[in-house]
């Protein structure tokens, strides 16, 4: 245990949780801190997959678009309807990532037989190079490398725990009225 007391390095955010739990209770500090790190990582991911886009031509969403059209397999097609099963904005922000990404070659979109007002988004041959061109890149991609230098056992507990914090967000959002989960 002295090793990793010792391998613990003070940040900043450590020193905000001192002066905070001077103010307030510590728990209350711990929380603080806990919920700032969190929101730094986050940080920190976003700008790591963000310089990955702009080489590119593309922003996160559009990339999480063409992932998401990779990830339901071949061949590699959704409506927008099932495209925003995958995100949390409104189909005008599915609608504009959809846009730039046809503009790019990157998706294709076709009109339904059966119905003609809807239509399915496909995945390219060029958007799936792109997506293969990122996942060739990722060796060098910060936040990847940070985690991949982590033990396999510490990246399950963080997995774990991640999944835990936010199941639990999520079951006490949903119970809380809308104007209280806002503020």
């Amino acid at each position: 245990m002295a090793g990793r007391a010792a391998a613990h390095v003070s940040d900043l955010i450590d020193q905000a949780e001192k002066a905070w739990a001077l103010d307030d209770d510590v728990t209350n500090a711990r929380i603080n801190a806990l919920s700032t790190r969190i929101l730094e990582v986050a940080r920190s991911v976003e700008r790591s997959f963000e310089v990955q886009c702009r080489a590119r031509g593309l922003n996160t969403g559009e990339l999480l678009v063409l992932d998401a059209l990779h990830r339901l397999g071949l061949p590699f097609e959704a409506t927008p309807s099932q495209l925003r099963q995958h995100f949390f904005i409104s189909f005008a922000g599915i609608g504009k990532r959809v846009n730039a990404l046809e503009a790019l070659g990157y998706v294709e979109r076709n009109q339904q037989v059966t119905d003609r007002r809807s239509q399915k988004i496909r995945l390219t041959p060029d958007g799936l190079a792109i997506l293969r061109a990122f996942e060739g890149r990722q060796h060098r991609v910060p936040h990847r490398v940070a985690i991949a230098s982590m033990e396999s056992a510490e990246q399950e507990m963080l997995a774990m725990l991640l999944r835990k914090l936010h199941r639990q967000i999520e079951t006490i959002t949903a119970t809380m009225p809308d104007s209280t989960a806002q503020s």
